[in-house]
């Protein structure tokens, strides 16, 4: 009987620390799993935070041309207007 009670606790004693080992295996694999899924969450987010979306880039610039035209059209309408003041400046100036 010695014999077989050393068997089965030697049977026992591998089976129990063949289970850790996979268990411990398993925690490890999900920490590193954990890790890397948090790094590219990180990384994502990070993305998400610094760069503008295209469409929100493009509604900005449409706005920015736009007053820039309209600057551009007041600006020339101001020139015009300007040069006929000169002009007829300029004509009173010639008829003394």
């Amino acid at each position: 009987m010695g014999e077989d009670l050393k068997w089965l606790v030697g049977l026992i004693i591998g089976a129990v620390g063949l289970i850790g080992g996979i268990v411990t295996r398993d925690r490890q694999m999900s920490k590193q799993i954990r890790e890397s899924e948090d790094c590219l969450h990180g990384r994502i987010n990070r993305v998400k935070d610094e760069y503008v979306r295209k469409d929100d880039l493009a509604n900005q610039i449409q706005r920015v041309e736009a007053g820039m035209k309209e600057m551009r059209d007041e600006m020339r309408l101001n020139a015009s207007e300007t040069t006929k003041r000169l002009d007829s400046l300029i004509e009173l100036q010639s008829k003394r």
